[in-house]
């Protein structure tokens, strides 16, 4: 059969970001050519403003879109039977794994194959020429964003089309969360401590596999998520939130984070990390900020960061929620807390605002719907009620959070209605990827340090990179399975933010 390789360059980046001492998308050469005796050539896709490359026998095609994605395909594969279909920035890439994954794809004659469990970056997507029209039909009129899950989306539209197989992994990794790609500074600097492990060797998943989950250390790169404190009153005291117990009468306070500390921050975070999400919901409800228009101004300033707003639904005016969705566009994320279906309930669990909390949360998804979410907490005290919850907002929304209780170490009663924790117990997530900040610039250990008791530095006048692997410490003491008391009672390590 006659297959040929097509590599997505994407923006570009693959093309200068170094990875042991190469470019990425050199690996992905060699990859390719590792598979030179099972493909016919090589052709290169990528957005209409990234570079183009030489020395390739197909022309290289421009595609923004998913529909420009699958003309483009089928522009260069005329004459071919396969497509093996792959990234520029992965590095990693199993040729071995790719062999075992075509012999399969030939003997059922599948329309897709793609691998599953495996961390991302390791595997190829392949796809019959022939399936290419029926993928077409899928694409909608718009044209959605291309990204890596693009093929597989679209297959998913009417998935029952298609004959499908999988390559399952060994070991399902999923839990790992783990990019093995150079499309952010966080997932290259992986990249580049594997590849200083693997030395000279080819890649192979078994290595690389065995690599992460024998070496949780090299997971811990750079935050991904910061949650800040951007004020410190709250219009209600909600059953479930410790904030009115250790802040007093949130009810009463006034105090919020100036503008100009917040820019600070975010170019801190930005300068570091490349990429993040910025939250603005540690304590405090955001739209108390008398400025979220310049919250979020300097949030855009940053490309590469993004915005998340989890609120009471309570305090907004439509114009600030306007003025901050001009300002961000898709890079803004709202979540409204209701926790319950009904007055009643609402009422219970956080005190008044049922009326103005739901008309909060219609508004956002009527004018925000792709970026808009409403959330409850599972608990025994709304257990009954949450079913009620998720069918009445479901008939209006897809974006739905039933989002876990959080006992904060012992400090709140014991409310949760299922044990969701793993058999085993792994390095906390929070402590590999979040950094949270309170009002006046403080980066305690975590959201479940209440009392800030460990404090690893002040954003605003220590570098972030200092406070950053100060916190290291505790991550390797969770490889060793050695907990601080506080550590030891919770149960939010195996949660993930972002």
């Amino acid at each position: 059969m006659r297959n040929l390789i097509v590599i997505n360059l994407g923006d570009g980046r693959c093309l200068s970001s170094a990875v042991g001492g190469k470019s990425a998308f050199s690996w992905v050469c060699e990859y390719a050519r590792r598979l030179e005796n099972a493909a016919e050539g090589i052709a290169l896709i990528g957005r209409k403003d990234s570079p183009g490359q030489d020395g390739f026998r197909q022309a290289r095609l421009a595609a923004d879109t998913s529909r420009e994605l699958v003309a483009a395909l089928g522009e260069l594969a005329a004459g071919c039977d396969n497509i093996i279909y792959v990234f520029g920035d992965s590095p990693f890439l199993d040729a071995n794994l790719c062999l075992k994954m075509l012999d399969n794809h030939a003997k059922y004659y599948a329309h897709y194959t793609f691998a599953d469990g495996y961390p991302a970056g390791l595997a190829p997507e392949i796809i019959a020429v022939r399936a290419l029209p029926a993928l077409a039909a899928l694409c909608a009129d718009t044209g959605e964003a291309v990204n890596r899950e693009t093929l597989f989306t679209l297959i998913q539209k009417d998935i029952n089309a298609f004959d499908l197989e999988t390559e399952l992994s060994p070991k399902d990794l999923r839990v790992l969360r783990a990019s093995l790609t150079v499309d952010t500074e966080r997932n290259r600097l992986l990249c580049e401590r594997l590849a200083g492990r693997l030395g000279a060797e080819a890649p192979a998943s078994e290595k690389i596999v065995s690599l992460l989950e024998e070496d949780p250390a090299i997971m811990r790169t750079l935050p991904a998520y910061a949650c800040v404190q951007i004020t410190d009153g709250c219009p209600q005291a909600c059953m479930s939130c410790p904030y009115p117990i250790f802040g007093g009468d949130v009810s009463a306070k006034k105090g919020f984070m100036r503008t100009d500390d917040f820019c600070l921050i975010t170019e801190k975070i930005a300068g570091f990390c490349g990429d993040a999400v910025i939250g603005v919901s540690l304590w405090g409800e955001p739209s108390l900020h008398p400025d979220f228009p310049g919250i979020a101004r300097a949030v855009a300033a940053h490309p590469g960061l993004s915005l998340l707003v989890e609120t009471s639904g309570i305090g907004w005016k439509d114009e600030t929620l306007r003025a901050a969705a001009e300002a961000l566009g898709s890079r803004l994320t709202w979540i409204v807390s209701l926790d319950a279906a009904d007055a009643a309930t609402y009422a219970r669990l956080r005190g008044k605002g049922w009326e103005e909390a739901s008309a909060r949360a219609n508004m956002l998804l009527a004018e925000f719907p792709g970026s808009s979410y409403v959330q409850s907490l599972r608990m025994a005290d709304n257990e009954e009620t949450l079913e009620t919850f998720y069918r009445g907002w479901k008939e209006k929304t897809n974006n739905l959070i039933i989002q876990k209780y959080d006992w904060f170490c012992g400090f709140l009663p014991q409310r949760k209605v299922t044990d969701l924790s793993p058999l085993t117990r792994f390095p906390c997530r929070h402590l590999q990827r979040d950094i949270s900040v309170l009002m006046d610039g403080r980066v305690p250990l975590c959201r479940e340090d209440l009392k800030a008791d460990e404090v690893l530095g002040n954003i605003l006048t220590d570098s972030l990179e200092a406070i950053w692997e100060k916190g290291a410490a505790r991550y390797q003491e969770h490889i060793a399975h050695t907990y601080t008391p506080l550590c030891g009672k919770c149960d939010e390590y195996y949660t993930y933010n972002f």
